[in-house]
């Protein structure tokens, strides 16, 4: 009687987890893993280049202690030399003489071939208390996670051994699938009326005179930063410096948040810009205001009761690479209650809408107006107390930390 694929796979696990059979545990592994969540490679090829900078491959181990890992027959014959085997090779130009670089070792070894299970375990092992500790492992982490981020993995911390970092290989949370065609944002006068320019291409543009932007150039899986969104407003105003396009582009955004009247929104902005800006550079993340996620082209009075859309507009967002997308939300009353009455109905609206956008894949935060009391109003303009800033700051910081490993 025949078995089906389900059954196979599931004999074929029962035999690993009782058995040492590296060769089925390799193609259960490759079987079983994706077409997307593989290591291509562009990646691997890069991988090895990494490494040559790292000096003594396993740093404070032996080469042959730490290539134990990818699973190797040591005893097989010698490409080079008659009556001579793998070790014997490794012995001989790598550990006696350094006639092979730490990629040529690799190849050599079939790092280029070898099942992704054991490509993982050797990087897991290059980076592991065992064989290198504090700064040097640190750079080294960092370096690999560069090639590895281009496919969705990174090295992270799993654990410490003698409080040294342990480090695996892990997917990187999968970020919004797609990649965004239109940001449309910082309307400050009224909702923009939109139409195609062109629908073959999805070029849209702006009837009215609500002020709106729209970034029209292409959004890639590396993000949106504060140069390349500077550079785009330099352009579309002719101005002759991108030092000054960056200021009359913070300005013309700050607009759009004070429009707002809204202390949090005002907060959250400025603080982000005036700590992060220096601090960052070029790598700071644009924190772009008032973007609009949905589109309905009818107002909600026009409308009515029959709306087709939940929430419009977002307050902030950042696009980070492979996808990331974060959407940051400041919540008055409005949110959660009619006139000053708490509603269910609204909250659970605002629930459901915030469950959708987590499952498409975005991060999605929320603050409480009452989280910033010391912003104040004088002389018409809202001032930062210091409380909101520390509270921001330390968002930001935990926030950008979490995602340093995928930014460019």
């Amino acid at each position: 009687m025949g078995h089906s694929a389900q059954q196979l796979l599931a004999l074929a696990q029962s035999i690993i987890v009782e058995y040492d059979v590296p060769e089925l545990e390799d193609f259960v592994s490759e079987l079983t893993t994706p077409k997307e969540h593989r290591v291509t490679d562009l990646t691997r090829r890069a991988i090895l280049t990494t490494l040559n900078d790292a000096g003594e491959l396993f740093g404070d181990i032996s080469v042959l202690d730490g290539l134990a890992v990818m699973e190797l027959d040591f005893t097989e014959a010698s490409a080079y030399e008659f009556d001579a085997t793998l070790q014997d090779d490794i012995l001989r130009h790598y550990v006696r003489n350094s006639d092979w670089t730490n990629s040529e070792l690799l190849q050599i070894c079939g790092a280029l071939t070898c099942s992704q299970r054991r490509l993982f375990a050797l990087l897991e092992k290059v980076v592991a208390p065992i064989s290198r500790r504090g700064e040097d492992q640190a750079k080294l982490v960092a370096a690999l996670n560069q090639p590895l981020a281009a496919d969705g993995f990174a090295l992270d911390v799993i654990g410490t051994v003698s409080r040294h970092p342990l480090y695996a290989v892990r997917r990187i949370a999968a970020g919004v699938a797609g990649a965004p065609k239109n940001l449309i944002f910082a309307a400050i006068n009224a909702k923009p009326d939109l139409y195609f320019a062109d629908a073959v291409n999805n070029d849209i543009a702006i009837a009215n005179d609500s002020d709106a932007l729209i970034y029209d150039r292409m959004l890639s899986e590396d993000g949106l930063y504060w140069p390349a969104l500077a550079s785009w407003w330099q352009d579309r105003e002719h101005l002759d410096s991108q030092e000054n396009a960056r200021k009359a582009l913070y300005v013309r955004l700050r607009d759009a948040v004070w429009a707002t009247a809204s202390p949090g929104e005002t907060a959250i902005f400025e603080t982000y810009y005036a700590h992060f800006a220096t601090k960052l550079g070029d790598k700071l993340p644009a924190l772009v205001p008032q973007v609009y996620l949905h589109y309905d082209p009818r107002t909600a009075a026009q409308r009515g009761p029959n709306r087709v859309l939940a929430r419009q507009r977002m307050d902030f967002l950042l696009l980070l690479p492979h996808g990331s997308r974060i959407v940051i939300e400041v919540d008055g009353k409005h949110h959660y209650a009619r006139d000053d009455t708490a509603s269910p109905a609204k909250y659970a609206e605002m629930a459901s809408e915030d469950r959708r956008l987590r499952l498409q894949g975005y991060e999605v935060y929320r603050f409480g107006a009452a989280e910033f009391l010391d912003v104040e109003k004088v002389g018409g303009r809202f001032k930062v107390g210091a409380k909101s800033k520390e509270l921001m700051v330390d968002f930001f910081e935990k926030l950008l930390a979490r995602h340093a490993d995928r930014r460019p």
